[in-house]
């Protein structure tokens, strides 16, 4: 029944009110899509969320999970200090991984990183941008590669993934890249 509104006849209801305890942890999620036609994923805690929340209640939402934005104890300026002087811990969880598989893997990802990646060794990693034909960054990142036909990039976008493939479908180049972030 709608106390509100005459539907019910104007006959008072009880009021239902739920109570929680204190300890009651309330997730919040947001939804987000990874890509324009993607299924909706909502917000997650990283595996270092725990760890975190003993020094902060204060997490964003950054690329599908929630991460600690500042810690209120020590202060924007002793954080800033901390990186530039001692040691700090970071969750990269939200770093998205790709796996890049295929005969042609080392030509895809020649034409698409700044790097040569033809002078990579098997179980060596280097930084990289990649870019457009023109010249514009789409992301940066690392690539290790893990075998002669096998590497994993490590980068900040889902649009790096994407843009792996259409090249590759581009170029007409025999190459597989599948996400492996989860």
């Amino acid at each position: 029944p709608d106390d509100t509104t005459p539907a019910n006849g104007w006959n008072l209801t009880d009021i239902h009110v739920r109570t929680y305890s204190g300890q009651h942890k309330f997730s919040r999620a947001i939804a987000r899509r990874m890509t324009p036609d993607s299924e909706p994923k909502m917000t997650r805690e990283t595996a270092f969320h725990s760890s975190f929340a003993k020094h902060t209640r204060d997490f964003a939402e950054y690329r599908g999970y929630w991460l600690a934005n500042s810690f209120a104890k020590e202060g924007a300026i002793a954080e800033y200090w901390a990186c530039r002087q001692a040691a700090v811990i970071m969750d990269l969880s939200p770093l998205r991984k790709f796996e890049v598989t295929g005969p042609d893997s080392e030509a895809l990802l020649h034409y698409t990183l700044t790097r040569d990646v033809k002078k990579l060794g098997v179980g060596q990693v280097v930084y990289s941008a990649m870019c457009y034909e023109h010249g514009g960054m789409i992301d940066d990142g690392t690539l290790l590669r893990l075998g002669k036909d096998n590497f994993r990039w490590v980068g900040g976008d889902d649009l790096s993934g994407e843009w792996l493939r259409e090249t590759a479908r581009k170029l007409g180049l025999n190459v597989l890249v599948r996400s492996s972030t989860d």
